[in-house]
């Protein structure tokens, strides 16, 4: 990782590639020439398109994302906002998709995540990371504005500062025609920084529960038993405190990505969980062996998710239990509205295949999105 990097990890601002570019060079600055989107690659809602060809003349927004990334989930109003709001004028967006999880290197995959969350412009898959390299791209999200010429104007990694965003948009589409004016009415939402937690509370930082995500970006087990690649490991020690990480509980197999429940029970044993601290609470969930979807039930602090607490995917049965159906791979919403206090989340699962990726978190302030 650069130090850039790592800073932005630290404030929770991006979510850290996983598969880093080999080169060692920071993101591609602006006055840079953009690359092409070159190499065999899918696109979604668009035939192949590019800067040289279709786009020639353009401005256009490379932003490389993730369907399972909340970080990316964030952008997407403001992103939705510039998108219908300039592309009459000649500005487009191009949604490089840079896949996290196993799972979402396949484009049926990512063609389902589009659809869900409602993506207008064009998507390529980059589940090669080719375009992702050629940008020595390190984040996501990672936003870079291309002018007119095909120059890089503005580079971007994160979340946030979408109103210097949108007013350069509006000066490179200026550049291009001069005499363009834009409606009074648009106006440009003031920048705030939303991480700042003196004003936005506290929230707890990313957890990925897979031994190599885990173990290199920021998820260490609290069960003596530990990481146990590739294993399925019967989990039963009480867990030791950890500074970020998570617990289980039960027979969970030990993937590079995931912990996948390995086995099929009728009773709530089996688990993995963790202590929270955060207004909203996210989890990626895959149920590996397709089918039918797979029931994972919650408990917050022990007892069933009150209904204030929770989140747009979690049901109630009959018995008052709270859970999730985990029907495609992808982040799930947990819980909402919590207070300000320490809780503990635990996710059961009776279904073998049911697989745990990772659990992140907003404050008071990451707040403003469409739940979808």
């Amino acid at each position: 990782m650069t130090k850039r990097s790592i800073l932005f990890a630290a404030l929770g601002a991006v979510v850290i590639s996983f598969a880093a570019s080999p080169r060692t060079g920071a993101e591609l600055t602006p006055g840079t020439p953009a690359p092409d989107f070159a190499g065999n690659h899918v696109w979604i809602n668009t035939r192949p398109l590019s800067l040289k060809q279709e786009l020639k003349g353009k401005v256009v927004l490379v932003d490389f994302w993730e369907y399972t990334c909340i970080n990316c989930i964030r952008t997407l109003p403001a992103l939705k906002r510039m998108y219908s709001r300039y592309k009459p004028y000649g500005f487009e967006i191009i949604g490089v998709h840079a896949p996290e999880f196993d799972f979402a290197y396949k484009a049926e995959n990512v063609s389902i995540g589009t659809s869900r969350q409602r993506i207008p412009w064009p998507v390529v898959v980059d589940s090669n990371f080719s375009i992702w390299r050629a940008y020595d791209s390190n984040s996501w999200p990672n936003k870079f504005l291309i002018d007119s010429r095909g120059i890089i104007s503005r580079h971007h990694a994160g979340e946030g500062a979408y109103g210097e965003l949108e007013r350069q948009i509006r000066e490179e589409l200026r550049k291009t025609n001069p005499k363009v004016t834009f409606p009074a009415a648009w106006v440009i939402p003031p920048d705030s920084n939303d991480f700042d937690p003196t004003r936005c509370g506290s929230m707890s930082e990313e957890t990925y529960v897979g031994t190599s995500r885990g173990s290199r970006w920021g998820g260490e087990i609290a069960n003596g038993e530990g990481f146990q690649p590739g294993k399925s490991v019967r989990y039963a020690s009480g867990p030791r405190p950890v500074k970020r990480g998570f617990f289980a509980h039960g027979l969970w197999k030990n993937n590079p990505d995931d912990f996948e429940h390995a086995r099929s029970t009728t009773d709530l044993k089996d688990y993995v969980g963790m202590s929270y601290l955060a207004r909203e609470v996210y989890v990626v969930m895959n149920p590996k062996r397709g089918g039918a979807a797979s029931r994972v039930y919650l408990t917050r602090d022990g007892q069933p998710v009150p209904g204030a607490r929770r989140g747009v995917d979690v049901k109630a049965d009959a018995r008052g239990r709270t859970y999730i159906d985990v029907r495609e791979g992808r982040m799930y919403y947990a819980i909402q509205g919590e207070d300000t206090g320490q809780h503990e989340l635990r996710l059961f699962a009776t279904d073998p295949g049911v697989a745990i990726n990772s659990f992140t978190f907003g404050n008071r302030c990451l707040t403003s999105f469409d739940r979808l």
